[in-house]
């Protein structure tokens, strides 16, 4: 039986009020800085007003203004409440009297357009069971937090998110934790945007290492095509390209034109277009005071902190079944064009069909090659960039009864990563279609205790990534760290883009 009860902090602007579960505490909706809309809209994230009194933290807040994702797992994925004062954390504490505790901030993922830190999927329950704070931040998206108007009005969303690494340089030992033992995570745009914290000088001293999930260490662009972007969805949206014209639009309008200028961009890989293989308009904007340089560039700008970092098998593989139910009978056709888009000469292609993998088929080669250019490859590029101690991991889990190597979805970690199938599972079929009926408990125990040994020790447990082993952490039914397990694909993509 559950057991509930109340529980007061104090933070730096009022006190909070969440709820005690079991022995656990959590608060919910906690601002970390003032609504970003109205006056404040398309400027930096300023502070919170203070507040008299308990604030109510025991339901979620508000996410960011989006238009609804179509997704199998919505139930735990995909935010339903959007609202102007969006810009808040939830803390999940194993208590708040405690001193000195881990803590494990969470950036969650959507392509900058999706998502909120406070969906049931990103629950920080079982990290505070472990031990550990977490914390969940919301942070602005789409046109209104990645869309470059200029300098001073650039990469919103990441400022915001640097905001709230502030506050909890300012406030979490209010809630137990250590700020000198925080640790970034995420996963996706999550991941992306871990990368970008490794080089943000505004969020230098606000964490002590660093988790990126499935991110893709080139995903910035510079202002050129920022502004490129900006100018058609102004011209979509009959404004001009400016934040006085953007302002003039409704948040329900911008939130639709995201996701239009979403499919545009996407629509850039049957002509060709080499940009849209990132799938997103909306990303980071280097070359500007708040982002100098991309991650690669700058890997040496974080001194001190530890990385952690790693994809998943078949990124790509929704990516090329979406594209095959919507093409139909030229679906071949497009994955030709892909295969010619990635830049896969005989030599790259021959590192798949007759390397360890053994890749057959055109859809699946196209898919291995786009997992590898987006995500895969940039990852391993950051790592031997950082002179900082660097980890590497592989996820190939997949359910039973498909073709092996094929199933290793985009974000089929989440749930191991925060030992929490059971989540996932309660929904049912949809859940059942993508991770079977009985995933391995025993793996979602033993990544979740990997990235908790990272966020406290600052070592997953197995050896560093350096260019003699290449050590590879593998986790699978049975998990193995392998040297070099990238060989054979590394190395023939190895200086190209």
């Amino acid at each position: 039986m559950t057991s509930v009860a109340s529980a007061r902090v104090r933070t730096e602007h009022g006190v909070v009020e969440g709820r005690e579960v079991d022995g656990l505490h959590h608060f919910r909706n906690i601002p970390y800085a003032a609504p970003p809309f109205g006056p404040r809209r398309f400027r930096p994230p300023s502070p919170p007003a203070g507040w008299d009194g308990v604030r109510d933290a025991t339901r979620p807040g508000p996410a960011a203004p989006q238009v609804a994702e179509e997704n199998p797992l919505g139930a735990i994925y995909a935010a339903t409440e959007t609202g102007e004062d969006c810009l808040t954390v939830e803390v999940w504490t194993p208590d708040p009297g405690r001193v000195g505790l881990p803590v494990m901030v969470h950036l969650h993922g959507g392509g900058y357009i999706y998502g909120a830190g406070s969906l049931p999927g990103y629950s920080g329950r079982n990290f505070a069971r472990d031990g550990v704070v977490h914390v969940g931040v919301n942070y602005r998206l789409g046109i209104d937090g990645f869309l470059y108007l200029g300098e001073g009005h650039d990469n919103l969303g990441l400022r915001d998110q640097s905001a709230a690494l502030a506050w909890v340089q300012r406030n979490i030992a209010a809630f137990g934790g250590d700020p000198a033992r925080v640790t970034i995570f995420g996963q996706s745009g999550g991941g992306v945007s871990v990368m970008n914290h490794l080089a943000l000088p505004a969020s230098r001293g606000t964490f002590a290492g660093a988790i990126a999930q499935s991110g893709c260490s080139m995903a910035s662009v510079d202002a050129d095509e920022a502004w490129r972007v900006t100018r058609q969805v102004a011209r979509d949206l009959g404004v001009a390209p400016t934040v006085a014209g953007l302002s003039s639009v409704s948040l329900d309008r911008t939130a639709a034109a995201s996701f239009k200028a979403l499919k545009r961009y996407a629509l850039g890989l049957v002509r060709g277009d080499r940009r849209a293989l990132l799938l997103s308009p909306f990303r980071g904007v280097h070359g500007t005071e708040f982002l100098p340089a991309n991650p690669v560039r700058t890997a040496g700008t974080a001194p001190g902190v530890p990385l952690l970092a790693g994809t998943v098998r078949n990124e790509a593989g929704p990516l090329i079944e979406g594209i095959a139910s919507v093409a139909g009978p030229v679906a071949p056709l497009i994955r030709l064009g892909l295969r010619r888009t990635l830049g896969m000469d005989a030599a790259t292609v021959r590192a798949y069909r007759e390397g360890p993998r053994r890749v057959r088929g055109l859809a699946a080669l196209v898919e291995a090659g786009w997992t590898d250019w987006g995500f895969r490859i940039p990852t391993i590029r950051l790592l031997e960039a950082r002179p900082e101690p660097s980890w590497l991991y592989e996820f190939r889990w997949q359910r039973e009864g498909i073709p092996p190597g094929s199933g290793s979805f985009h974000a089929i970690d989440l749930p191991f990563v925060r030992d929490d199938l059971e989540t996932v599972l309660a929904l049912g079929k949809p859940a059942v279609d993508a991770f079977g009926a009985a995933p391995p408990a025993e793996l979602a125990r033993r990544m979740h205790a990997d990235f908790i040994r990272f966020a406290t020790t600052g070592d997953p447990g197995w050896a560093p990534y350096d260019h003699r082993t290449r050590a590879t952490m593998v986790y699978d039914t049975e998990s193995r760290v392998v040297d070099d397990a990238a060989g054979a694909e590394r190395a023939a993509w190895a200086g190209r883009r």
